[in-house]
């Protein structure tokens, strides 16, 4: 290929990827205030979000994206109603520290109506590179009790591996394993990390990027609560 061609088709390329990304960016331009992007890298965008006790946020889209949901307090329900001839409403369920949901991706466009007489925080994770039919229908799961002081499987895939991490009461725990995957570990309740650059405190719906550098997992203090969801498919920045 001659260097005219070349540089005509990585200018395309480039423009292309530029499209997308400012796509992206201003789908969330458009969300409510109530939508916060706390962490963004080539395989998912994490928002914090936030509806206040009996808050209305107007109609809003949101991407096509696999999502995971990962609630932060015990909250009320909530109506979702979407635009449309029929204009369903969808009554997302009470919701308790540490549950979670993953849904297949799907665009929506909706209000929020609040039914619940205390504010409601979760996280939502959507997933940029995941196979749009991996994931083909809804899963829920609730958190471990505290008597299981351990780290168990919530969901797993061909991509992505979801695991709820509980520490014992009285002493800081950690995987006992190196870091073979891209790893982004979520705090559900406050704790403390003891990283390669010192001690990091996380408060509820933190995040902390660990890469698969093959460092054993970093220990995290007593009592805490965490979710780690790990990458298993080639690093494919975008």
């Amino acid at each position: 290929m001659s260097l005219s061609k070349s540089l005509l088709a990585l200018s395309r390329a480039t423009v292309l990827l530029a499209g997308v990304a400012c796509a992206s960016l201003a789908a969330q331009s458009t969300l409510p205030p109530n939508y916060q992007t706390i962490f963004e890298n080539s395989d998912a965008i994490v928002m914090h979000v936030h509806y206040a006790a009996h808050e209305f946020v107007p109609m809003h889209d949101h991407s096509a994206y696999p999502t995971l949901y990962i609630y932060l307090n015990d909250a009320g329900e909530v109506d979702l109603k979407h635009e449309g001839p029929d204009g369903f409403v969808a009554k997302r369920p009470p919701t308790h520290t540490g549950a979670w949901r993953i849904s297949p991706g799907m665009k929506e466009r909706h209000s929020v109506q609040s039914l619940s007489d205390t504010d409601s925080d979760f996280l939502r994770v959507e997933f940029k590179q995941l196979p749009p039919d991996e994931i083909k229908q809804v899963f829920r799961g609730e958190p471990p009790p505290p008597s299981i002081a351990d780290l168990t499987t919530d969901f797993s895939s061909p991509s992505i591996w979801v695991q709820h991490m509980i520490c014992h009461a009285l002493k800081p725990c950690s995987v006992g394993r190196t870091i073979s995957a891209r790893t982004l570990l979520i705090a559900i309740t406050p704790m403390q990390v003891k990283t390669n650059i010192g001690m990091r405190n996380l408060a509820p719906g933190d995040t902390l990027w660990l890469p698969a550098d093959g460092h054993y997992w970093p220990p995290v203090s007593p009592g805490s609560q965490s979710m780690a969801i790990s990458f298993l498919y080639p690093d494919k920045p975008l």
